[in-house]
């Protein structure tokens, strides 16, 4: 038997190339719904999106992205308890990324809970996102100082993401 020798590239992208001429297929339903899903969070229909993020975590409750999406949905659409629930929820199986830490201290400020917003809003940090930041850190020193507001906190913090979004548009 003749022994065949690779080369270091050959090893490393030979199975990608392989692969790469024929992307891999959608296997199941699941998939299939959540890129309907993601369409449709990408276009801003939060309503058509959460109802099929809620059928994904029916079928799957420790699916945490499709939960993840699901809370920000209820959000987006205004159903603010909903919203938070999820968050919790995500928290509770430890998901503590910069996004949760962001939705759920803009769920606890829309509930007129000032200080778990706060205590929240002070888990995110990202440099990557300086507008959003700033905001969050303007809005902890108001507090530290006695002087946050609940509308003045989502309103801020609501206008920063919008403008992060924007500017990350553009630089695209």
């Amino acid at each position: 038997m003749k022994k065949t020798r690779l080369s270091r590239r050959e090893f490393l992208f030979g199975f990608r190339q392989r692969f790469s001429v024929h992307p891999p297929q959608a296997t199941s339903i699941i998939h299939k719904e959540a890129k309907k899903a993601d369409e449709y969070l990408a276009h801003e229909n939060y309503n058509d999106a959460k109802e099929i993020y809620l059928k994904m975590i029916e079928h799957r409750s420790d699916n945490l992205v499709a939960r993840q999406k699901l809370a920000y949905c209820y959000y987006k659409l205004g159903d603010i308890k909903n919203a938070m629930k999820e968050f919790i929820e995500l928290r509770k199986r430890g998901v503590n990324s910069n996004f949760t830490s962001l939705y759920l201290g803009l769920c606890f400020a829309h509930m007129g809970d000032i200080e778990n917003a706060i205590k929240s809003l002070k888990n995110f940090f990202d440099i990557t996102k300086p507008i959003v930041q700033r905001a969050i850190n303007l809005q902890i020193a108001l507090y530290d100082s006695n002087m946050a507001k609940k509308d003045d906190l989502i309103n801020s913090i609501e206008q920063a993401i919008e403008e992060q979004n924007k500017m990350e548009d553009s630089t695209l």
